[in-house]
């Protein structure tokens, strides 16, 4: 197993180590650092509570918080790290002292050892375990300055950005985006003008094969991308089977999209032939008992069920391509790839960047279906059972 370490012997050495554990720099946020002895295994962000509710309600907070870290495995102790835009100097002791008492508070009643308790402010920095702590904080240069940055590997050093920033649509070509509508145009005017869209689509499917589309568009350069790849992976994923799947295909490999063609052919065919829907297909079937080849495995992965942990190589290139994608589409095609971003980046762990995505897309049509089942995932605050799995190779750091 390869491990980085890298030793933090001061707070603020741990704090400079902080957004690298996350992969962003955190705004507006509680951070959970969870560690197996003296390393840490995970870091995991959420959104601050408004500083006017109830303690009740920090409590049932605070449960919610602490019962995900419980499903991580082997984790014995935490470190909450607050950043806030609230100013040390503006209030009596530390921002949100009193939401991390509570946390703190549960936290060890789950029987978590609380290593500290830390505060990163727009004005400087403190420990909520330190009574002398200055009333307007520690400098933030001492965090800027730290040696760990300097220590962290560049193999393994991440390019820090906002989170927000990490939904960014890149620049593209104006006059590319528009031959991309009239191509996309005429493709739908096809359809369109027969009555025969849904047929048109899965002609395509058909046509260009998505289990061998979505391998090659793995292959794409998102910054080169041609017309023609373009208007045709747009097109397909315009159909919800192909979509799914393509997803699906792009996190877990080649295998996991032909079983997910195959299933959805299989559908197509039940449809054709009874007229009835899919969703009222499958409903008989599981009420029948006769649960169709792959179709659980399907749904688990969708929904983020079991402990078989996604490509992460591969997610970040679909990642990257389809951003370009959604940069590049008519506002009206752009729900079904926002939707896909969204759902790669939530098999990442990264739910508050997928729900940027998923509110993008019910902007443009707010009853599109994938955007209204990942918005009730996501706003569960459910996160997918393999973001809890011990990587085989892990990377951590000494505290």
């Amino acid at each position: 197993m390869n491990r980085t370490i890298v030793k933090t012997r001061e707070a603020h050495d741990f704090l400079a180590l902080v957004p690298q554990l996350a992969g962003f720099q955190p705004e507006q946020s509680l951070v959970l650092v969870a560690f197996r002895g003296n390393r840490t295994c995970g870091a995991m962000r959420f959104n601050l509570p408004d500083r006017t509710v109830p303690e009740k309600v920090l409590k049932r907070i605070a449960t919610t918080l602490v019962g995900t870290i419980c499903k991580i495995p082997g984790v014995d102790a935490l470190v909450p790290v607050i950043y806030t835009d609230e100013p040390i100097a503006a209030v009596t002791g530390l921002p949100q002292e009193r939401f991390v008492e509570v946390l703190c508070a549960r936290a060890r009643l789950s029987g978590f050892l609380l290593r500290d308790a830390l505060c990163v402010a727009d004005d400087g920095w403190g420990s909520y375990f330190d009574p002398d702590c200055p009333a307007g904080g520690h400098p933030l240069s001492a965090i800027a300055s730290s040696e760990v940055h300097r220590d962290i590997p560049d193999a393994v050093r991440r390019d820090i950005a906002t989170l927000s920033s990490r939904a960014d649509l890149p620049t593209v070509d104006p006059s590319m985006r528009e031959r991309l509508g009239r191509r996309l145009a005429r493709y739908h005017r096809l359809g369109a003008e027969a009555g025969t869209m849904s047929e048109l689509l899965e002609l395509a499917g058909d046509i260009l094969d998505p289990v061998v589309a979505a391998e090659t568009a793995l292959g794409f350069d998102p910054q080169n991308l041609g017309l023609d790849d373009a208007a045709a992976l747009l097109f397909l994923v315009q159909g919800p089977a192909c979509r799914d799947q393509m997803m699906l295909q792009f996190a877990f490999g080649e295998e996991v999209g032909r079983n997910t063609h195959c299933l959805n052919l299989r559908y197509a065919i039940l449809q054709r032939a009874t007229g009835r829907s899919v969703d009222d297909i499958i409903g008989e079937e599981r009420a029948a008992g006769v649960d169709s080849p792959h179709s659980q495995v399907t749904s688990d992965l969708m929904l983020g069920l079991g402990r078989e942990r996604p490509d992460p190589v591969r997610i970040e290139q679909a990642i990257r391509l389809f951003k370009v994608l959604v940069a590049l589409a008519p506002r009206k095609a752009r729900p079904a790839p926002l939707c896909m971003l969204a759902w790669l980046s939530w098999a990442m762990g990264r739910g508050s960047v997928a729900g940027i995505f998923v509110d993008q897309a019910l902007a443009i049509d707010r009853h599109y279906g994938m955007a209204e089942l990942l918005n009730a995932v996501f706003g569960s605050g459910h996160l997918p059972d393999w973001a809890f799995a011990v990587p085989p190779d892990d990377e951590t750091a000494d505290a």
